[in-house]
């Protein structure tokens, strides 16, 4: 599933979509999702609503066919209403896409990319596995690297990991890719914790042994996963600057990483703010949601008035 810019226009996302798909041999979904308050305060007074929806399937099937003439299977969808981001939500959750794949836009001054509030509100809540596209991007990635936390299971269901790397690992056969593994150490001395003495000094011989622990954690995870040793990175310090000097080092295209929701800033699992990382992030990233995370939302939805809709019919693309 393909969430089409509403400029209708062939972008990165776009192009990534049907390389990985002229991979794959799977369908494409091209699905725009629209809500024009002027339009539909227009139709109120005697504007034909219904023709202005017509015009805009017609330009979204026109962007559908120049995929179709390079042998793609394409379909489209139109979904008129809000809020848009429930009806993406229970969009994916009734069609449940291998992958959903969005653009996002960077920063010209810092060539970075910029997660909108509803970027990021997708990125938090998307039960299908998330690919947000920079511009610039173009076909298939070379270099993938998979973020890992080994021992953070009291913040993440213990099988994130492993979904983390499956995804990356098919990700990689797929486009012909090299993939890294990397795991951020941090360390956090007493005195730097609000409320603890400030002239104490961190025990290095304890430092070097957690060092250790973490390690021995992220090998046999690679060895798990038949990820040869020389893959698998740990990196140390914050983990938001270390993956992304990583990231900018080895000239890594796209980054896999797990997600799930941790109180009202609904955190990465991999031990920093989604914020502070993927805003420094100058590459593509994959995010993954644990199992159970869609029965959850959908429980979620369900009882939110919030996202109150009227019955629709996800179940197939026009």
């Amino acid at each position: 599933m393909v969430i089409v810019d509403n400029r209708l226009t062939l972008t990165p996302a776009i192009v990534r979509a049907a390389a990985l798909a002229r991979k794959s041999g799977d369908k494409l979904l091209l699905v725009l999702f629209e809500f024009d308050r002027a339009m539909a305060h227009a139709a109120s007074r005697g504007s034909d609503l219904d023709a202005y929806k017509r015009g805009r399937r017609e330009k979204l099937d026109s962007l559908a066919e120049r995929l179709r003439r390079d042998g793609l299977t394409v379909n489209t969808r139109l979904f008129w209403g809000r809020p848009i981001l429930a009806r993406t939500l229970l969009a994916i959750l009734a069609m449940q896409p291998q992958t959903v794949i969005k653009d996002v836009h960077t920063e010209g001054a810092l060539k970075r990319i910029l997660f909108t509030p509803e970027d990021l509100d997708l990125l938090r809540q998307c039960p299908a596995p998330l690919m947000l596209v920079r511009s610039g991007a173009h076909g298939l990635p070379k270099r993938i690297l998979a973020a890992v936390d080994p021992l953070d299971e009291k913040v993440q269901p213990c099988d994130l990991d492993a979904r983390v790397l499956k995804a990356a690992n098919r990700l990689a056969m797929q486009c012909g890719a090299e993939l890294d593994v990397v795991h951020v150490f941090e360390y956090m001395p007493p005195f730097t914790v609000p409320g603890m003495l400030t002239g104490a000094l961190p025990n290095m011989g304890l430092v070097e042994q957690f060092r250790t622990m973490h390690l021995t954690a992220l090998q046999e995870l690679g060895k798990a996963f038949s990820v040869p040793s020389e893959r698998l990175h740990m990196l140390d310090g914050a983990p938001g600057p270390a993956i992304a000097g990583f990231v900018a080092e080895h000239g890594i295209d796209v980054v896999v990483m797990g997600s799930i929701r941790r109180n009202f800033l609904q955190r990465i699992s991999i031990g920093s703010a989604a914020e502070d990382l993927l805003q420094r992030l100058d590459c593509d990233v994959l995010v993954l949601k644990p199992e159970g995370f869609a029965e959850r939302l959908r429980t979620d939805l369900e009882k939110s008035d919030r996202y109150a809709l009227r019955q629709e019919s996800f179940k197939e693309a026009m």
